[in-house]
């Protein structure tokens, strides 16, 4: 499929788990940093992929979720944790504020402020943008299943976006995935997408976050989540 000038931005927030040499792998152990606990496993592959087959800008984060969360706003108490989904994370105990604020100007700040950077030339230039945020979630949690294989997070409120979120999830029915609306998280917490609807109007942005379940991850669901995705895509906005 040769797509070109689609209104769309693909962000993948927890692409990665690299630390930072000088943060001493924030005195983590390499099974801990290995696992979800660090990042998002499959999500960048799908985003990567999307990226390419759609031709939109893909950007990706450089630095585990774990030195600064960029889906988390600046305030949010979790943005450098000091506990991430029970593990503790040593090297961001006893922070200073200034130490806080240190960190996230050099890694939260410079990667917001280009992906908003990148949007707002995509509503300039077509009038609007569809923003795509892509995440993995662990198949089970605190001793639950999560039934599901693709999540969809939008805010029901904006028209734009719950119209979107339908054809999408219809797309990824039709390809035989168990798929759920606003689920495991909902899609008006505190999130990336959510700081750019206060930017944007419905008229003109439409963020939705794409979460998928680690135990699909494999190329052969990964192909089926990018064809779907990228075919209804298209056909919309192309």
């Amino acid at each position: 499929m040769e797509v070109t000038t689609l209104p769309i931005v693909i962000t993948c927030e927890h692409a990665t788990n690299r630390i930072p040499t000088s943060l001493r792998s924030l005195g983590l152990t390499r099974s801990a940093l290995q696992s979800h606990v660090a990042w998002d496993p499959g999500a960048r592959p799908v985003a990567v992929d999307l990226g390419r087959v759609l031709a939109v800008p893909v950007l990706l984060g450089r630095y585990s979720r774990l030195v600064a969360d960029l889906n988390r706003s600046r305030h949010h108490r979790k943005v450098v944790p000091t506990v991430a989904f029970g593990t503790e994370v040593p090297g961001n105990m006893g922070l200073s504020p200034d130490a806080r604020r240190h960190r996230l100007a050099r890694y939260h700040a410079p990667w917001r402020a280009q992906a908003v950077r990148t949007i707002d030339r995509v509503v300039t230039a077509r009038g609007r943008c569809i923003h795509l945020s892509i995440h993995s979630f662990v198949q089970q949690l605190d001793g639950r299943i999560r039934a599901c294989d693709v999540g969809i997070l939008y805010d029901p409120s904006r028209r734009r976006e719950r119209s979107l979120a339908g054809h999408l999830r219809m797309a990824l029915v039709n390809h035989g995935l168990r798929v759920r609306r606003n689920y495991p998280y909902r899609g008006t917490s505190d999130g990336f997408t959510t700081a750019n609807r206060r930017r944007w109007s419905d008229a003109v942005y439409a963020g939705i976050e794409i979460e998928l379940n680690q135990g699909i991850a494999e190329r052969t669901y990964r192909t089926l989540i990018v064809d779907a995705l990228a075919t209804t895509l298209a056909a919309r906005h192309g």
